[in-house]
Parts: C-alpha cells; structure tokens; sequence
C-alpha cells in the first residue's frame, strides 16, 4: 500500500512559495505572505470576501491553486483561487455546508478532496473538489467521530482520512477513496489519553501521530492499509503541555507539536522506529501556547502559531533542529494564530497580454484561475502605432511588441511588476509595419515578420536587448510576413505569409539562418496569417486566407511532411491564428466570421472533431490565440469590444466564458500572449 523510505525523499518539495495563518480576533481573520529562504515577505491582499468571524485551519491545495480555510461561522468553510498575486474571488459555498463551527480544513493529496472538522455532528463534513468548486457532500461515515472534530488529515497517497476528537477513542480513521468514507478502522489498542487536538500522517504513510491535551501529550503508531499498529513508545522527553498541534517534517525525518507550556514547541528526530531524541529548543522560543505546527514543503523551515504576538513564529529547520528564529511579518497579525500552511508553487505567476489597434497598443493583466485581474500600468515609453502581435519571452523577462510606424518593434523588460524602461530599438529596424513577434525557445533571439522586404528580421536577444541584426535568409520568403515561430527545441525558424507557397521555414542556429527547407508538397492555399509549432515538435500548422482556412503538416528535421487530411468541419473563415495547446492535444484557429474561434482535438493523427463552439462567442473577427501555459484557459483577440474573450478550457472544450476585464483593451485586440514566471 505504501512505499518505504524512498517515499520519503520524493516527498520533499520545492521552496515554499507563501505563508498563509488562520488567525483570530480582528479582521481579515486570514493572512498570507510571499515566504522564501529569508522568510517572510510582502503580506498579500486581503480576499475580497472575508471569513465572517475567526478561523482556525488553513490549507493550500496541494497544486498550489487553491486556499482553504474554516471559520467558526457559517458557512464554515470558504475556498478561494490562489495565485502568485494572492487571493482570488472565493469560491461558491458548498451546497451543504458543515454543520457547526469550522475546526480544521484538509484537502486529499492527490486533490480530488476536501474535509472539515467541526463541532455538532457528524464532526467531519467532505466533498469532492474539482479545483473550482465543491461538489455533493460525501455521506457521512456510518461510525461518526465521538464529538467535535478538532483536526483531519489524509494520508499521503489519499487512501485513509483520519480526524482527532473529543471523548474516547479521541482519534477516528477510515479508508477514503472516490466513494468517500469507508467503514472505520479499528481503535488503537492503546488510545490516546485524551481530547485528540491535531492529527499528521507521515509523508510515507507509514505512521500516525494524535497531538492531546493530558500526557504525554502526542501518541503514535505504526499505520497500514489495516489501520493502527501497536503505540509506538513515548519520547524520552515529553512535551511540557498540552499538545495542539502535530506535523511530521515532509522528508519524514522529524516530527514537531505545539503544545501549551513554555517552550510551546517540541522537536524530535523520526525514524521507523518512531521517537529519536528531543531537538533542542529554539533560541527565541514562540511567545505563547503553541497551537499549531508545520514544516515548509522542502523541510527547510518550520512555523508555529501561538497566543501571543507577534502570533506566528518561523525558523529555519535542518538535520541539526531549529535555526535562528526569522524576522517577524513586516505587516503583523491582527490576532491570535491558529491554523498555519505553507505552499511550496503550483502558482506560478501567469499574465496576459493583448497587442491593440489604439493607444496605449498593448495592454496587459494578472491572469489566474478566475480569469483576468488587474491590468498593468501602461508602459512609460507606448510603442508608436498600432500593435498587431505580442510576445513574452519564454524565461517571462521581457515582452515584445510588433507595430506599426518605425521602429515597427518595441520591447520592454517583463516582471512580476510589469513593464519596465523601453530597451534601445534594434540597430537595424525591421523595414516595415511588424505583424507578428516570436522569440526562439531559449530566450536568445527575437524574430519580426513584417511588410517590406527582406519580411523577416532576426537579432539575437539578451538582458541587454536587442543585438547586431542577423543576415537576411539566403531565400526570402515572398512576401509581407504574416505570423513567425520558433520550433520548440530552436531548431527551425517558420514564417507565414501572403504568395507563392504561403510558408517558408529554414534552420535555425546561433549563426541566424540556415538553407530553406522545400516547401511542402501540398502547399497552403491561401496566404499565410499565422503559424505554430506543437510543443512536442512534431507538427506545424498555418492559418490562412482560403479554405481549408487551416493546414498542417508533420515537422521533423527533414522539414515538412505529407499534409495532415483537413479536418471534418472546416473553420468558417479566414484563419489569422492557430495554437496549439501546451500538451499538443489541441489545435485551435481564431477566424473572421463566426464563431470567430474553432478548436479540435489534435493527435499523430492530425485533427479530431470538432469541439463544440463555445456557449458565448467573441463578439467579432478572432485575430489571434493563446493557450494558457498550464494548458486550463483559451484566449481570442478580436474586433469590437471587450477586444479579447477567454474561456476555462479542458479535454471537454470550452467552459463558460470568464468575466472581462475590468479595464478593457482600448481597441481591436490584434495579438495574445500568456506568460508564466516560475
């Protein structure tokens, strides 16, 4: 059922990424702060919709996407999106809400779950989650928890769901699954000696430990796929207190409880024998009863809250105990810390930018699960005419712009802040009006397509900006440069255009162009608006002006195969974009007439059927798409307000449309792009 201590290596994580305590007494009730190797950092925003009252546990999905807390009023439970810019619009209550006061708050490991301890019966209330929203409360267990569910926890391969109680046996486990609560494990044979305050799984699912409130203060046990083994023995050295709080250290080599005598916190080495020797206390220990303990995801640091300010203390955590304890939030806690998460990513900063007819040319916003956020100041330095194509650098450090009017490119430095101070235009300008931008998959070089001969420009691409221009290729393409790509390993250079075979593509290398590839046999049959690669490298696609409206090809280092069959049902219009989608098992064009975006399942195969049209459509002409680089959302530019759509996305096709922005893009959306700093 479980794995050995192998487990317990894969089980260490990434650095912690945020620091999120469930506190009492005064507003917001909840707060979160960028967390790294120094500790913490900036507190984030508060949610939009505050808890109602105090809360007491706190958890992060484990993909990072969502937060969770309980609260001791109704609804008891609230959810909300998570992201590198904070909180999200809280999620929808759960049609049937716990019964009573919100104790603790635990999502299954593999994320299909969530449970809430809580006081009146039945004490422990789950539900299938699916990432953006509860679904129908499981049934209760047939065997309820004795009295109020005080913390729940599930095992590390979501197998079993454990919940620590008031009243003997003081502790209730039960196999878990996709049908929810299965019938209830056995009692220990040595039962915790009282009110069970926090229970903790190990990360390799071998053991279990009950934090309670009379000595000696945690118990643990051995824990298989029949339930509790045989008590492991006390540790040499009790806690002082009453155990809170309990949490094994994610490399499975410690185990920590908070508890309610001075030093609050206790500290002990793991091992499959259970309790090794006490750590020694931290130097500047938690100024009150310890409540509740955790570590960081890579097991660097550890966090306990208590009962007196500053109501959260962190330290550095290794192999020799706790380090020197960190500097306190800059923006303290409002009240006593309860429950205490951190989350190690899985919400990696996403944006999303939208290249404009009209001034300021490019807009750009947040992007999270909820769709757009807030937009972005306009860059200092606007480009100087209409933006038709966008484009994020793949390491997220800078973002380019195609326009019209001289220098037809502009680029500025890209972070987590937006835009930063123009870079200087290239030495040698593009020749005309640029169509569309792409920078090859290293970040090192940057490509233009645009009116005028040569069509195509390329520079090589630093910190520093644009280089010394590239030569032209050897074998031009014949005409304005509709739409560039890079092909995902570098490899190849491809330019849409207007004449002759419509699609030109060449090696491409440090040293610029190599000798064009030969044209497919079946060439486009109507100029080239767009072109894409698939991220797996082995095909390429063009939008184009005339039916079929769409083309694709194999790709290899041979260049172009034999045409992939049209797809069933065509799009309806010119296509002017086409992606595809981040694990190349979607291909989407955005097209002139309606329904101005049409999507298809893509496989070796070539083109699957048509997905159907999304419920609401953009409103005019799709001119450009972008898939999300997490593969969850779609997103159309195109004429006529709000200028840019998008849509959750799935192996089913379209969701239901997100919200617009609330700052609109100020004219005709020309060009999408997301981004994603890590």
């Amino acid at each position: 059922m479980f794995s050995s201590a192998a487990a317990q290596v894969a089980a260490v994580g990434s650095p912690a990424r945020a620091i999120a305590v469930a506190h009492g007494a005064v507003s917001p009730y909840v707060s979160a702060y960028s967390w790294s190797s120094s500790g913490f950092g900036a507190k984030y925003s508060n949610p939009a919709t505050l808890p109602t009252v105090e809360t007491v546990g706190v958890a992060f999905s484990p993909n990072g996407s969502a937060i969770a807390v309980s609260d001791n009023w109704t609804p008891f439970v609230l959810v909300y999106p998570w992201s590198g810019f904070g909180f999200g619009t809280k999620y929808s209550d759960p049609a049937t809400l716990p019964t009573g006061n919100g104790l603790d708050v635990a999502f299954s490991p593999d994320g299909s779950a969530i449970a809430v301890s809580h006081i009146i019966p039945p004490y422990v209330s789950a539900y299938p989650w699916s990432g953006s929203a509860f679904g129908t409360k499981y049934s209760n267990p047939a065997t309820l928890p004795a009295d109020n569910g005080n913390g729940v926890a599930f095992s590390s391969d979501s197998s079993a769901i454990a919940i620590a109680h008031a009243d003997s046996p003081f502790v209730a486990a039960y196999p878990w699954s996709g049908s929810g609560f299965g019938t209830k494990y056995s009692n220990p044979a040595t039962l915790p000696t009282s009110n069970g305050l926090d229970v903790a799984f190990s990360p390799n699912g071998l053991a279990i430990a009950i934090a309670h409130n009379t000595s000696p203060y945690v118990s643990a046990y051995p824990w298989s796929g029949s339930g509790f083994g045989t008590k492991y023995s006390n540790p040499a050295t009790l806690p002082t207190g009453g155990g809170n709080g309990v949490a094994f250290s994610p490399n499975g080599s410690a185990i920590a409880v908070a508890h309610d005598v001075t030093p609050f916190v206790s500290a002990y080495s793991w091992s499959g024998s259970g309790f090794g020797t006490k750590y020694s206390n931290p130097v500047t220990l938690p100024t009150g009863t310890g409540n509740k303990v955790t570590f960081s995801p890579n097991s660097a640091a550890i966090a306990v809250t208590h009962e007196v300010a500053p109501f959260v203390s962190t330290y550095p955590w290794s192999g020799s105990g706790f380090g020197t304890k960190y500097a306190n939030p800059v923006t303290a806690l409002a009240g006593i810390g309860y429950g205490v998460a951190f989350t190690s990513g899985g919400f990696p900063i996403q944006q999303i930018a939208v290249a404009i007819s009209s001034s300021p040319r490019i807009t750009a916003y947040q992007w999270s699960s909820s769709g757009f956020g807030t937009n972005y100041a306009n860059p200092a330095t606007l480009p100087t005419g209409g933006g038709n194509g966008v484009a994020f650098s793949p390491n997220g450090s800078a973002i380019a712009v195609g326009h019209d009017n001289s220098p037809f490119i502009t680029a500025y430095p890209w972070s987590v802040s937006g835009f930063g101070t123009k870079y200087a235009n290239p030495a040698t300008l593009p020749t005309g009006a640029g169509f569309s931008v792409a920078f090859s998959p290293d970040s090192s070089a940057i490509a233009v397509g645009h009116f005028d001969t040569p069509f195509v420009s390329t520079y090589p691409w630093s910190g520093s900006g644009f280089g010394t221009k590239y030569a032209n290729p050897a074998t031009l393409p014949a005409n304005n440069g509709g739409g560039v790509a890079f092909s995902p390993d570098g490899s190849a250079i491809a330019v849409a255009y207007s004449g002759s075979a419509n699609i030109s593509a060449y090696p491409w290398s440090g040293s610029g162009f190599g000798t064009k590839y030969s044209d497919p046999a079946t060439t486009p049959t109507g100029g080239g608006n767009g072109v894409a690669f698939s991220p797996d490298g082995s095909a390429i696609a063009v939008a184009h002006t005339t039916s079929p409206y769409i083309t694709a090809y194999p790709w290899s280092i041979s260049g172009f195969g034999t045409k992939y069959a049209n797809p069933a049902t065509l799009p309806t219009s010119t296509g002017n974009g086409v992606a595809f989608s981040p694990n190349s098992s979607e291909i989407a064009v955005a097209i002139s007439s309606s329904p101005r975006i049409t999507a298809y399942p893509w496989s070796g195969s070539g083109f699957g059927t048509k997905y159907t049209n999304p419920a609401t459509l953009p409103t005019d002409s799709g001119t450009g798409v972008a898939f999300s680089p997490d593969g969850s959302a779609i997103a159309v530019a195109h004429q006529t307000s709000p200028n840019i759509t998008a849509y959750p996305w799935s192996g089913s096709g379209f969701g239901t449309k997100y919200a617009n922005p609330a700052t609109l893009p100020a004219g005709t959306g020309n060009g999408v792009a997301f981004n994603r700093i890590t």
